[in-house]
């Protein structure tokens, strides 16, 4: 076991994680720091512009570039169309995207396959300097990439050609973490509109 002093790398500030599973939180000088078996260390954070003045919190979203190549789809219906979908879905690279902060499996695969379908695209600005917290990311890279196994079979199964079995591997660059602006919905959240 390795005890961590759980200070900012960067102005040596006390980290109060609110999660026990963090893996990139932000400091209160705005750096955003990750929590590694070998230490902490400054993490290369993207935030995304925002298309609304005011929202209550940014979200931790990983986005990969790559490519889902299906080898095997098996249904037991025939539905061209819904072949056809696939296929154009799949067979070009895209941006693959995987929420970071906790969330459900099935909450985040929703999620992720509706943003794999809608393919938005963030413009980047300079780190705020707001009030805004930032959620702690909780789910690391190689997580994520798990993660996005359950995307494409959540984005698949609800075609309308009753889904028997999918073959399929996933090929991704290594992701980007990115701060979305995101309102208090509920006991959850929910994305705002973002410039692109």
């Amino acid at each position: 076991m390795k005890l961590l002093a759980l200070r900012c790398p960067e102005c040596a500030q006390p980290l109060k994680p609110q999660n026990q599973e963090v893996i990139v939180l932000r400091c209160g000088c705005g750096t955003a720091v990750s929590f590694q078996y070998s230490g902490l260390a400054t993490f290369p954070l993207q935030f995304a512009a925002s298309a609304v003045e005011k929202f209550d919190a940014w979200l931790p979203l990983w986005i990969f570039n790559g490519r889902v190549h299906i080898t095997s789809r098996q249904t037991q219906g025939r539905n061209k169309q819904a072949e056809q979908d696939a296929e154009q879905l799949w067979n070009y690279p895209r941006r693959l995207y995987v929420p970071a902060w906790e969330l459900p499996t099935e909450a985040a695969s929703q999620l992720g396959g509706d943003l794999v379908q809608r393919q938005p695209t963030f413009e980047r600005v300079s780190q705020p300097d707001t009030t805004q917290p930032f959620i702690e990311a909780v789910v690391t890279q190689e997580d994520a990439l798990k993660l996005m196994e359950f995307v494409v079979l959540n984005v698949e199964a609800a075609r309308q050609d009753w889904l028997k079995d999918l073959q399929f591997h996933i090929e991704a660059t290594t992701p980007q973490l990115w701060a979305i602006p995101a309102q208090k919905d509920g006991s959850g959240w929910r994305m705002q509109p973002v410039l692109k």
